[in-house]
Order: structure tokens, then C-alpha cells, then sequence
């Protein structure tokens, strides 16, 4: 067995009766959860997925989700996961570009789907799809071979499509629990959504150690924190925004997490306010983790003196290199800012069907990933923003995440996202949109800002929004804003 399936049928034998998956619930051991995916390879070879073939998952955390993604990659198909949240568009989007020969669904799910994509072959599966026996053989699929297509957020732009091989997902999950070490005795909550690559990382890894997943259907912060302290959840894979709306919640005192080990960050720098009021509210420090849809995990913060090393997104997880660069591709020392390249056995060769994008970002067996930092001389990696990001306003180079994160710091702002605007002559002006409490005026937030920045950093156009668009990961979409 060379499939990434291989990290959930490991669990045979010494770990089957212990629980792999809880939601809904209901509470399902590994041995249940390897009986589930048999019989699911034989539901979707009788409807033609075979090696090779694609099928949408259009599904939230749920146990559905769990079992079609193991039943995929045994059969050797190729997951094309798909947020349940995701708007028409960027469901059509996804399955225009893959043409799955399936569309995998909830009952629930399926006229969402259907109505994005009138043609699509669609299955709504339920719990009695799981049961009987799997096909009398399965295939010999090469760890060589596609397993997932994953789609980048397109912060900055469109999405492209990136496809993770078999050999990537089992090394993705064999570096990040080696460095976080994981077992069997940890509860892990998942509220992240697992289409995305930054829930489908941790939950493959989590399953590659026997560890039980816990899945909720999306953030909601009462649910998310009664299965906190329910659960006994000792890691929290979280977003900035998840942090910061718990941290702030009025019934935080209500709740006992003191099992909780590890609240881990990613898809979006985490504030310092954000960082001391969550260890406030709970007893723990949450600490941050940097990767991308390209390259799964590449650097976690686990320091000791977590509180100096708050800022950053720590050190490379092992078997990952990850190197700060000059623009000639030459490495940089420590203190030296440059952009992030990274290799790593875990990183897909390149974008599928998009050859010159694959060309620039992937070079010299790096994939250079556009973000800018430094390293310290304790090897941990600082983020200084995105090269595409920053905004020319007369020559001179405004990074958007300062202004950002001074913004976020005013009491009555709760969030905030800075583009750059077009002026004309190839120039650009500084427009901060502001979620707020109300009663605050554009000439409060630009008082706020002046003697704290340089006058042209200082956003010129302030608009207020009731909710920032985001990424499933909590990536600020400033393309939607432009």
C-alpha cells in the first residue's frame, strides 16, 4: 500500500478500538473508520472512480468528509476537496477546472451544489453508504501519483490549483507530528474546515498517530468552546480570527480548557493583543504555524520563552528547509530581510496547467513563496510581509500588515484590511476597510493613525464594512476588496 491511506490502516491492530473520529455526537474507532473506507471504495467504484479519476468533495467536517478521503486515495483517485462554505462561483470554479467524474455530497448539500454546477454527477451520501464489504482487490497506486488538488486562497489574485502526490501527504504528516509530537492520547479539534490544506494536514497527521479528531461543521464559538472543555481537546488548530473571537468572548471565564496543550495559529499573522488576551482568557499562549497549499507545513513556534518569541512563526519543521533569499536566489545571513524560499518533501512540483506561474515560483527545487522575512540568530523565522502586497505610493513602499495591525489595536476596531488603490500614473493611495463599533468617523481612525505612522502610510480612504472576505483559512481575499 504506497497511498497516503496507508497513515489511517497503520492504526490496525495497535490502535482499533481507539477513537478516530468524534462529531455528531457519535464516536467512531479506528477499526469502525478502516471498515467505513472498505466499504466506501466499493460505493465509489461502482459509480466509476477508479485510479486516476477525480471526485469533488463537497462536504463539511464531518464523518463523510473523513471516510471519502481515505476511500479516494485506497482506490488511487484524486480528492478535489471543496469547502461546504464556499459561494456558487468558486464551487463552479473548482469543478470546471478538475472535472471530477464525481461529485461527492450531503443530502443537505446537493441543490448548493447543483445549482452552482447544473451537469454535475452528483452522489448524496449518508451513514448507510458506509456499510458492507469493500472490492475483492485494490490497486497497487504509486506514492508518485496525484492524491489531492488543493486550491490556493488567491489573496492576491485567482486561485490556482496545486495537486499533492501520495509521497507528499504521508511526508507532510510524518515531518509535522515528528516535530509536534503527537499521539494517540491527543484530542484534537477541528473546526478549521479539512478541505482546506491547513485542516487536511493536521488531520491526516493527527490520524497517522492514532490521535482523535474531533469535528465540528464550522466556527461557531459557543459549540467550538463547550467541545473545548467537553472533549478535553488538547490542540486547537485555529485561525487568527478564531484566537481573537475567543479570546474576547464575554463567556470565556464560563469555560475550564486547561487541557488544552496547544492553540496553533496560520493562514494570517496573529496580533500581540490577540496573543495575551487568548492566555488571558484560557491559561495558554497560542503559537503560530506558516505554511501554504504548495508546501504544506513549513515552520511552527514552539520556543519556550514563547512570550520573546511571540511574534514569530518559529522554526522549520523537521525535514523542511526553508531559507530567506536575495532576489538573485543567493541566501541571505540572519538578521537579513528577503524573500521565503522553501524545500521540502512534502511540496507539490508545481501548479497544474499553469506553466509559467510554475516556472517563476518554483526554481532550483525551492518554491519561492512570495512572503518577505527574517531569520534571528535562534533560527526563528520572522514574517515581514508579502512582496505583492505593498503599496507604491510615490516610490515610497507601504507594507498594508503595519497599518493593519496598528489599526486593529484601536479599542473600537475589531478588524481591518489595507489595500493599495490605483491614482492614476501608475501610482497608488492607501484604503483601509474597517469592521468597527459604531460612532467611530474616518477622521477618528485617521487621527489614531498620525504621529504612529509616516504621513504617507497613513490611509487616505477609510471605508467601513460589517465583515472582511476570507479564505476558509482566515486569509484576508484582498483581491475582493480592490
Amino acid at each position: 500500500m504506497n497511498d497516503y491511506s496507508r497513515l489511517l490502516y497503520s492504526n490496525l491492530g495497535r490502535n482499533s478500538e481507539s477513537p478516530a473520529v468524534s462529531c455528531g455526537g457519535e464516536t467512531y474507532s479506528y477499526g469502525r473508520l478502516c471498515g467505513f473506507v472498505d466499504a466506501f471504495c466499493a460505493f465509489l467504484s461502482d459509480r466509476g472512480v477508479s485510479e486516476g479519476k477525480r471526485v469533488c468533495l463537497f462536504l463539511p467536517n464531518s464523518l463523510e468528509l473523513a471516510v471519502c478521503l481515505f476511500s479516494a486515495a485506497r482506490l488511487g483517485a484524486v480528492s478535489v476537496p471543496v469547502d461546504a462554505a464556499s459561494g456558487s462561483e468558486e464551487i463552479r470554479r473548482c469543478v470546471e477546472f478538475s472535472r471530477p467524474i464525481l461529485a461527492v455530497t450531503t443530502p443537505a448539500l446537493e441543490e448548493t451544489l447543483r445549482s452552482a454546477v447544473a451537469d454535475a454527477r452528483a452522489a448524496a451520501v449518508t451513514r448507510a453508504d458506509f456499510e458492507g464489504e469493500g472490492p475483492a482487490a485494490f490497486p497497487d497506486v504509486s506514492a508518485g501519483s496525484e492524491a489531492v488538488y488543493l486550491f490556493s486562497t488567491g489573496s492576491t489574485g485567482k486561485p490556482k490549483c496545486v495537486a499533492r502526490t501520495h509521497r507528499n501527504m504521508t511526508a507532510l504528516a510524518r515531518n509535522h507530528t515528528a516535530t509536534m509530537d503527537w499521539d494517540r492520547g491527543d484530542r484534537i479539534l477541528f473546526s478549521v474546515p479539512i478541505s482546506h490544506t491547513y485542516g487536511l494536514g493536521n488531520f491526516v497527521s493527527a490520524v497517522s498517530v492514532g490521535a482523535c479528531c474531533c469535528l465540528v461543521s464550522g466556527f461557531a464559538r459557543k459549540e467550538v468552546l463547550e467541545t473545548l472543555e467537553r472533549e478535553r481537546i488538547t490542540v486547537f488548530p485555529a485561525v487568527p480570527f478564531m484566537i481573537e473571537t475567543l479570546a474576547r468572548s464575554k463567556i470565556s471565564a464560563d469555560y475550564d480548557l486547561s487541557s488544552l496543550r496547544h492553540a496553533i495559529s496560520a493562514g494570517a499573522p496573529l496580533g500581540e493583543d490577540a496573543f495575551f488576551s487568548f492566555h488571558r482568557a484560557f491559561g495558554t499562549y497560542p503559537r503560530q504555524l506558516y505554511g501554504s497549499s504548495e508546501t504544506g507545513v513549513m515552520t511552527v513556534n514552539l520556543a519556550e520563552d514563547i512570550v520573546g518569541k511571540r511574534l514569530s512563526v518559529g522554526r522549520p519543521v523537521k525535514n523542511v528547509e526553508v531559507r530567506v533569499i536575495s532576489e538573485a536566489g543567493r541566501a541571505l545571513p540572519a538578521g537579513s530581510e528577503g524573500e521565503i524560499a522553501v524545500r521540502s518533501p512534502s511540496m507539490t512540483d508545481g501548479y497544474v496547467d499553469f506553466p509559467e506561474e510554475t516556472a517563476r515560483a518554483f526554481r532550483d527545487g525551492f518554491y519561492r513563496t512570495g512572503d518577505l522575512g527574517t531569520f534571528d540568530g535562534d533560527g526563528y523565522l520572522f514574517m515581514r510581509g508579502r512582496k505583492k502586497l505593498f503599496i507604491n505610493v510615490s516610490g515610497s513602499k507601504v507594507d498594508p500588515c503595519e497599518v493593519e495591525n496598528l489599526l486593529v489595536t484601536h479599542e473600537r476596531i475589531t478588524e481591518a484590511a489595507v489595500v493599495g488603490v490605483s491614482e492614476g500614473a501608475g501610482g497608488e493611495r492607501v484604503k483601509a476597510f474597517v469592521v468597527a463599533d459604531d460612532g467611530l468617523c474616518r477622521q477618528d481612525v485617521a487621527d489614531f493613525c498620525r504621529g504612529k505612522l509616516s504621513a504617507y502610510k497613513i490611509p487616505s480612504k477609510i471605508e467601513f464594512v460589517d465583515s472582511l472576505p476570507r479564505s476558509p483559512a482566515g486569509k484576508i481575499l484582498r483581491e475582493k476588496l480592490r
